[in-house]
Order: structure tokens, then C-alpha cells, then sequence
């Protein structure tokens, strides 16, 4: 007999077709979900059974790497990094105007920009310049020094090898609200504070360039003046003790008067050349030479034409009797004396006061100390990241060796098994 299975409206009305559906596949996901987890199971069972069976190399390899680290930062030398901050006022050249304003042609040269003035990066330029950084190396002895240079100095070195070294061992660096931060690194705590204190120095000396040319060769002059001024009223005195002249005529005395104001002229020009002459050297804005360049031609015609006008003035005053003569060139020296003292005297004051400007462009916040810890090297830090890189190498190369030996057993299976089935059929 022959089984009837039952079909259609012979099946079993309580069973629903798409829960059984929905059901069966719940189930193949656990097996599925369950299969994977034991295949992570294992795949990590393996694993620690590589590095167990490895594990002299990967203890060993960042063990031996970081033990090799410690000698090697144990035998470096320390460096000690001494650094001085400036803050840099933003006062758009006041004492370089008033330095300007202050020469006959002031109101010609205040529009010239000399380069920054004080701005923050022109003293960046300067600090970076080669004309500091010569300077700090002949001040310390640089191309000479075994501390800077290592010991024996190198055979072959030459000027640019030492400019180097320098600018390696030197950091300069400015922030955003205008601190400008010297940084030096040597081997010597205390040496390195003095070559960062000496920027500080040479740059004041560079940023007060032609307020003390000008201040020092108004100076030279004034004593010069004063001596000349002493002995014309020496002379004038003497003279008139002994001819009892007291009075000049109208014409000699007008003639007098011209010549006063040409020579004073003449002075004040003078000390404009050369105040132009220490802006050539001191600005380096191709522009502004130019300018500076034009305004110092303009100047030289105006002194050339003020000495033709006192030559003519003098000539003029020769024709008066010899007595009248004489007395007028003693007083002509006195009056000229006394003009060009004060006009000295006055440009003095202007000066100073420029100088006293232009040495408060940056001010300094702290200044540089020996530092009491070493800057490098980090002797832990070194060692902990060359014992985790020795480690993850050390366990790259557990599972690569591990792989180079499963991949050669499954070689030498796989040539067995070819063996194995050569054998009958040779039989």
C-alpha cells in the first residue's frame, strides 16, 4: 500500500506558512551568529598560540631594544635651552619721525618708511640677520669652539658650516600678540643663556643705529663749537679793549647778520647729510633708498649753494676800511659762534630724545637664565617608544615566521601526498 500524504486543504489549518518561514530563518541566523563566534574563538585561541610559542622573541625584541636605548641616551650629551621674550610696541616709528622732523628738510623725509621702524617684523629681520648673527660668533668665538662645533673640530670646515650650526642651535619666533621669543640650545646651561642675552644686546644696538650717529656727531661738534666760541670772545674782547671799537655801520652789521644765518644754514645741513647718510645704511627697503639717495643729492646742491653765497658775503665784507675790517671778522666769528652753538645745542636735545625713543621699540618681559634641566635628550620617552615599536615588530614578525612555517609544512603535505599517489601507480 501506498502512503497518502495529505495536500492541499488536507494540511493542517493551525499552522501558519510565513511564521514557520520567519521562524526557520530566526533560527539559521542564531547558527550562524553562534558559528562565527566560535570561529572568533579559535581564530584567537590560535593567535595566543602563536605568540606563546613566540614569545622569547616577542618579549625578547623590545626588552633587548629598549635595554640598547638606555645606553644610547646614556651616552648623548644634554642640552640646555636658555630663551629671553620681548614684547614689541607698535608706536609706527614715532621716534624715527621726530628724528626726521627735527633736520631742515623734516617735512620732505617724514613720509619715507624706514624699513619697519620698530614693528615686530622688522626685528625678527634683524635678529635673523647676518650682520647679528657675525657678530655672535665672533663675540663667543663660535668657529673655534669644541663645545659648539664637537671635539676635534671638523678638518674640512669652513664659515657657512659654523652659520649652520647657528641657525640650528638658535630659534627665533614671534607669536600673535607681538612676544618675540630668543631660544638658544647648547651643551652648557650658562653659555646658552649668554648667546640669547647677547641678540638682546646686539639688536639694541642695531635698532638705535641712526638716532646715536646722529646724537654722537652733534656732540663731536657742539664741543668743537664751544671751544671755537670760547676763544672768538677772547678775541673779540681784546681787540675791542684795545681799539675801544663798540659799534659796527648799518651796512657792515646787515652784512653780518646774512652771514649768520648762511652759516647756521650751513650747519643745520651738514648734520642733514649726514643723518641721511645713517638712514642709507640703516634701511634696507630698495624704495625708501631711492628716496633717501634723491633727498641726500638735494641736500649737497643746498650745501654747495649756501658756501657760494658765504664766499660772497665775505668778499663783500672786505672792502670796509682795515680797522673796521678786522673788528667786523671778530664779530662775524662771534655772531656765527653763537648762532651755530645754539642751533647745535638744539639739535642735540632733538637727539637725545630720539635715541631715548628709538631704544624703547621692544621691551624686554623676561631675560634669559642658565636653566637648571636639561632640554634633550628624553632619555624615557626614548626608551618607551623603542620597547613598543621593538614589541609590535617583535609580533609582526612572530605571526610572519609563523606563516613562512605553515606555509612549508603545507608544502611538504602536499609533495607527501604527491609521493603517495606516484606509488601505485608505478606498482
Amino acid at each position: 500500500m501506498t502512503p497518502h500524504h495529505k495536500t492541499g486543504a488536507g494540511a493542517d489549518p493551525d499552522i501558519d506558512p510565513e511564521a514557520l518561514k520567519k521562524e526557520i530563518k530566526q533560527e539559521l541566523l542564531k547558527r550562524e551568529i553562534l558559528m562565527g563566534i566560535e570561529d572568533d574563538e579559535i581564530d584567537l585561541f590560535e593567535l595566543g598560540k602563536v605568540l606563546w610559542r613566540r614569545w622569547r622573541l616577542v618579549i625578547a625584541m623590545p626588552v633587548a631594544v629598549a635595554l640598547l636605548a638606555v645606553v644610547i641616551t646614556l651616552l648623548m650629551p644634554n642640552y640646555y635651552k636658555a630663551q629671553t621674550t620681548i614684547f614689541v610696541h607698535s608706536k609706527g616709528g614715532g621716534a624715527m619721525s621726530s628724528l626726521l622732523s627735527s633736520l631742515p628738510l623734516g617735512g620732505m623725509l617724514g613720509g619715507l618708511s624706514l624699513g619697519g621702524g620698530g614693528s615686530a617684523e622688522y626685528l625678527m629681520a634683524l635678529l635673523k640677520s647676518r650682520a647679528i648673527t657675525d657678530r655672535i660668533i665672533q663675540r663667543f668665538d663660535l668657529a673655534t669652539s669644541t663645545l659648539i662645533l664637537g671635539d676635534p673640530l671638523p678638518s674640512d670646515l669652513c664659515y657657512d658650516d659654523v652659520l649652520k650650526v647657528v641657525e640650528e642651535m638658535v630659534s627665533i619666533t614671534k607669536d600673535k600678540d607681538g612676544l618675540i621669543t630668543v631660544a638658544v640650545e647648547t651643551k652648557s646651561a650658562t653659555f646658552s643663556a649668554e648667546i640669547a642675552e647677547a641678540y638682546l644686546g646686539f639688536l639694541k644696538d642695531l635698532t638705535k643705529g641712526p638716532a646715536r650717529e646722529k646724537r654722537v656727531f652733534v656732540e663731536t661738534q657742539l664741543e668743537k663749537v664751544k671751544r671755537e666760541l670760547q676763544e672768538a670772545e677772547q678775541a673779540f674782547k681784546a681787540f675791542q679793549d684795545r681799539h675801544q671799537l663798540v659799534a659796527l655801520d648799518e651796512q657792515a652789521k646787515a652784512l653780518i647778520e646774512n652771514l649768520v644765518k648762511l652759516e647756521a644754514a650751513k650747519v643745520e645741513s651738514q648734520i642733514a647729510l649726514k643723518m641721511q647718510e645713517s638712514l642709507l645704511k640703516a634701511s634696507g627697503n630698495v624704495p625708501e633708498l631711492v628716496k633717501l639717495e634723491a633727498q641726500k643729492v638735494s641736500e649737497q646742491a643746498r650745501q654747495a649753494g649756501l658756501e657760494k653765497a658765504i664766499a660772497s658775503v665775505t668778499r663783500q665784507l672786505e672792502t670796509v676800511p682795515q680797522l673796521t675790517l678786522e673788528f667786523t671778522r671778530l664779530m662775524r666769528d662771534l655772531k656765527v659762534k653763537e648762532k651755530v652753538f645754539g642751533v647745535l645745542t638744539e639739535q642735540l636735545e632733538m637727539a637725545k630724545i630720539a635715541e631715548a625713543e628709538e631704544g624703547s621699540t621692544f621691551e624686554i618681559i623676561d631675560r634669559a637664565r642658565p636653566p637648571e634641566r636639561k632640554s634633550k635628550p628624553k632619555r624615557s620617552l626614548i626608551v618607551i617608544l623603542s620597547g613598543i615599536t621593538a614589541g609590535m615588530l617583535g609580533v609582526f614578525l612572530a605571526f610572519f615566521l609563523e606563516f613562512l612555517e605553515k606555509r612549508r609544512r603545507e608544502e611538504a603535505a602536499r609533495a607527501a601526498s604527491a609521493t603517495d599517489q606516484d606509488e601505485p601507480k608505478a606498482a
